[in-house]
């Protein structure tokens, strides 16, 4: 099989998977992808401010996320 094959096939298999999820499926998996990319970005913040308290990293994700005010 093909590069090209194999990449429609992939592609095919997708469209499949997402129209046979139900949409309340759908937003609670969007709820995961979101909680867990808050988790690798704590876990960055903690890399480049090994001395914050929990508070501080809370406080640098929320700058992050939304920009400073």
């Amino acid at each position: 099989m093909s590069i090209e094959a194999l990449a429609q096939d992939i592609r095919k298999r997708k469209i499949q998977r997402s129209t046979e999820v139900s949409i309340e499926q759908k937003i609670l998996d969007g709820s995961e992808c979101f909680y867990m990319s808050c988790q690798f970005a704590k876990a960055g913040i903690r890399v480049d401010f090994p001395d914050a308290n929990e508070e501080e990293i809370h406080q640098k994700l929320i700058e992050r996320l939304y920009g400073k005010r």
